[in-house]
């Protein structure tokens, strides 16, 4: 069996187009055409079914596509392991993770790791919470740096908690308060993201059971606290989200204290990740470890 055929295929499947497989994967469109045309004839029976506007799998080939995924995946495990038994930390990791965390940790913490394992390729895909349990499922990232929404489909290693945050305008006539009772976002206009963007501040309203006075509802978490900002209505947020506007808008602890839980989530045990995705949990743990020691010094 060719690993290489299966990783044509899935490619194939996943951009729905022979020309972007081949891209993805630097080979020539008449390679990868040739590859699936084998594996095809290997197999006895079509795996795509090909149009002007592209390619999309069959019935057999649908079903066959998690097993070459999970058999692509365990070679690449095994290739890893082989190597670090050789003392080599080689690899690649594919990671799904909020916009918060791409912004705020990613840049700082990826720029760490490669100084201690420089040839582990970190591939990072930004997304929400639909987006990143799409691609668990679909296998197309590793694990997921995010809160968990769905416990009894998913695996979940706690990271950190991140309290959720009153946003108001500077001028709000609230915004001398030490805290903001959640039943006040009844009352004042609000501007809410999408539960796509956020379920955590949706799943917080609902356990409140308050039902939020909606202004706006937007999708950007930057569009929703320039708009706080100029006055157009609060919102909740995240701390980690609006730690670079502590300067010119209000944030107040919620009452009662509501978190959401930062974490790995994974489709499988995280034992069962590659050994590169175990060299870098680790490493982010300690890393987030120093962050908050940093923090509470007062070092920014």
């Amino acid at each position: 069996m060719s690993i290489l055929k299966l990783k044509a295929y899935i490619a194939a499947v996943q951009f729905g187009s022979l020309t972007k497989a081949a891209e993805a994967l630097d080979y020539t469109q008449p390679s990868i055409s040739h590859m699936i045309h084998s594996l095809e004839d290997d197999y006895g029976f079509s795996l795509l079914t090909r149009s002007k506007s592209g390619v999309t799998p069959t019935d057999n080939g649908l079903e066959l596509l998690p097993i070459m995924q999970d058999i692509v995946q365990r070679y690449e495990h095994l290739s890893e392991a082989v190597c670090a038994i050789h003392g080599l930390d080689v690899g690649a990791i594919r990671i799904g993770a909020y916009t918060s965390i791409c912004v705020h940790w990613m840049p700082y913490l990826l720029k760490e790791f490669h100084k201690s394992y420089p040839k582990i390729d970190i591939h990072l895909f930004e997304g929400n919470s639909d987006e990143i349990h799409a691609w668990l499922e679909e296998g197309h990232i590793d694990f997921a740096i995010s809160t968990i929404q769905r416990p009894e489909e998913f695996h979940f290693l706690p990271l950190m908690e991140d309290r959720m945050m009153a946003i108001l305008p500077e001028n709000h006539t609230l915004a001398e308060n030490h805290a903001f009772a959640i039943e006040q976002f009844a009352e004042e206009p609000c501007i809410i993201p999408y539960e796509d963007t956020h379920k955590d501040v949706q799943r917080i309203f609902k356990q409140a059971n308050v039902k939020p006075n909606i202004a706006y509802q937007i999708r950007g978490d930057e569009a929703i606290i320039a708009m706080v900002k100029q006055g157009l209505g609060i919102s909740l947020l995240s701390e980690l989200l609006i730690q670079d506007h502590a300067n010119d808008m209000i944030s107040l602890p919620l009452e009662p204290n509501h978190v959401r839980t930062l974490g790995i989530t994974s489709k499988d045990d995280l034992k069962s990740l590659s050994p590169a995705s175990k060299k870098f949990i680790p490493f982010m743990q300690e890393w987030l470890k120093k962050q908050k020691m940093h923090t509470k010094r007062g070092i920014v």
